[in-house]
Formats: C-alpha cells, structure tokens, sequence
C-alpha cells in the first residue's frame, strides 16, 4: 500500500509539472490591439483597434484616410493563442467618405489568418465577399449618370494588418 501511494504521489507530481510548464509556455495574450491597416476597417489606409473580447470573438473599430469602419471577428476552429495560426470569420462594415470624391460603404464577410507572436505582435490578412453600396459619384455627373445612384455591386475586400497588443 506504501509503494501505491508512493507512486500516486510521483505521479502527480510529475503531472501538476508537466501541466505547470506546458502553461508558461503558452503565456495569456493581450486582449487589445492596435494595428496599422490597408484596406479593412479603415477604409483603404488607416488604423485599427481591436479587442478580444472572449477567447473565440474579437470587436475592431478602424478610422482611415477617407473613412471608417466596424467589425467583428470568430475564431471558429480553435481558441485564440499566441505563436499559431488562428483562422477566423467574420463581418466587417466600412464607410468612404470623400470630400470631393465618391462616397461609398462595403459590408464583407472576410476569412483570413492571424498571427499572434510572442514578441506582441499580430499579423492577419483576409480576403471576402463584398456589397458596395455607391451613393455618390467622385466627380461633376451628367444628370444621366447621377440617375444611377445610389446603386449596389458585388466584388471583394480585404484587409493586411500589422499590430501591437497590450
């Protein structure tokens, strides 16, 4: 009976060890993020902030050059964690508002990757399905091309982040 619990005792001990160190190698990432944007949220350059608000869901909200934007990220696969690969989802709206120029917003559906590196930087790039909504032209329309406004189109957005988590 000695010996039993002698060796329950290694056991658990070798255990709680084995757990303990494989915890400090996989350190608690960030939960908030700042990143530099083309395309995205941003409208076509812009930053971002974004915060993680559960382990599989994130809210980003971005201001561009000549827009902004909103959205939210899934990370359906796995639990987001530093240094892999996390794939998500999501759904993301931006608004393009230029002075003299074209206004229009997107709402896309991006599926992409993101990094998290241990050295507190993110990484993520996404491609998706796009809706444009154009409500006006960029220029002085003819009354015959101002008819076609506002007017919807199908195409693709993206998004190429570079970022600092705190």
């Amino acid at each position: 009976m000695r010996k039993i619990k002698l060796l329950l005792l290694i056991g658990f001990t070798v255990a709680f060890s084995i757990t303990n160190a494989q915890n400090q190698d996989t350190p608690e990432i960030e939960k908030n993020s700042i990143s530099a944007n083309i395309l995205g949220t941003g409208s076509y350059v812009g930053v971002s902030y974004e915060r993680l608000l559960f382990e599989r869901v994130s809210a980003e909200v971005g201001i561009g050059v000549i827009g902004y934007g909103i959205g939210a990220t899934i990370y359906p696969l796995k639990k987001v964690k530093v240094a892999q690969l996390n794939p998500f989802i999501g759904l993301k709206y931006t608004n393009h508002v230029i002075l003299d120029g074209e206004n229009k917003s997107a709402a896309y559906l991006p599926i992409g990757l993101t990094y998290f590196a241990k050295n507190g930087m993110n990484f993520s790039i996404d491609i998706g399905p796009s809706s444009f909504r154009h409500k006006s032209p960029g220029y002085k329309p003819t009354k015959e091309e101002l008819d076609k406004y506002p007017f919807s189109d199908f195409g693709l957005w993206g998004n190429l982040k570079i970022g600092l988590r705190f």
